[in-house]
């Protein structure tokens, strides 16, 4: 999937350097679950991705900078729990050198309302609902997540947290 300045494409076993050094990031990990991930942690995440592309028909996908033609993070859909209920969540996250340029918007606005040319999740995979998840104190999430159309918000258990 293409925007004006990115791409959208399934990880590869080859992404693991690129995308090792955005996730070993402790400011990008800052909100995440996981924390900073290893390089084996980031091989597992790249595998889990495949998995979920071949088992769900779609999963997180690497962004790249179409101008640069660098891995600059990651966007997309992926089954998640919360409140032990299963769900549907946007992800994204990008490198530092990548935030405050809109990319996490224009990435998850291709990924939930212009994916291969119509709603990619709600018409393409027929979900009824998407969430995202995100960290009270990550306001810049917030604001993407707001700009995405997400409005309502619940205060829920994501990861025992």
């Amino acid at each position: 999937m293409e925007t004006p300045r990115l791409t959208l494409r399934e990880f590869r076993p080859d992404d693991l350097d690129e995308l090792e050094i955005i996730l070993s990031d402790s400011l990008v990990m800052e909100f995440s679950s996981k924390g900073p991930l290893s390089r084996k942690d980031t091989s597992n995440f790249i595998n889990w991705c495949i998995e979920s592309y071949e088992n769900n028909g779609y999963g997180q996908w690497a962004v790249i900078d179409r101008e640069t033609e660098s891995l600059i993070g990651l966007c997309a859909l992926s089954q998640t729990e919360i409140n032990s209920k299963k769900e549907v969540e946007i992800g994204y996250r990008l490198a530092q050198n990548a935030w405050g340029k809109g990319f996490a918007t224009e990435a998850g606005a291709a990924v939930l309302h212009f994916g291969f040319g119509f709603g990619f999740g709600f018409e393409k995979h027929k979900l009824k609902s998407i969430v995202a998840i995100v960290s009270l104190e990550n306001r810049a999430s917030i604001r993407v997540a707001v700009k995405l159309g997400f409005t309502d918000y619940s205060v829920g258990v994501y990861k025992g947290k």
